[in-house]
């Protein structure tokens, strides 16, 4: 599903991740880009993500996750994943409907 489905809804799409911005910007060439901008939360290393509950101390690193926040900054929806398999833009859709 494109990134312009959740346009359509008036939604913006971010990528988070925990990599150095090289490693980032290696990341999305290899999957030909990303349709959204992808953030970074390097330094201090997952101060974001720890935020939000997902930052996994064990690895180093996030938790993959999907948070929903609604136009007046409150957190609505939070889901981690296994893998990316798990993820279905679907699902995040309708949840995005429900605000």
């Amino acid at each position: 599903m494109a990134n312009a489905a959740f346009e359509r809804k008036d939604t913006q799409v971010l990528g988070i991740s925990t990599d150095a911005a090289p490693t980032q910007t290696a990341f999305a060439s290899s999957i030909g880009g990303l349709p959204y901008p992808l953030l970074g939360d390097f330094h201090p290393k997952g101060s974001v993500a720890q935020l939000f509950g997902i930052y996994n101390d064990d690895r180093g690193t996030s938790n993959r996750a999907i948070i929903i926040v609604d136009k007046d900054g409150v957190v609505r929806y939070v889901r981690t994943y296994e893998s990316m398999a798990g993820l279905s833009p679907e699902a995040i859709l309708e949840e995005v409907d429900k605000l």
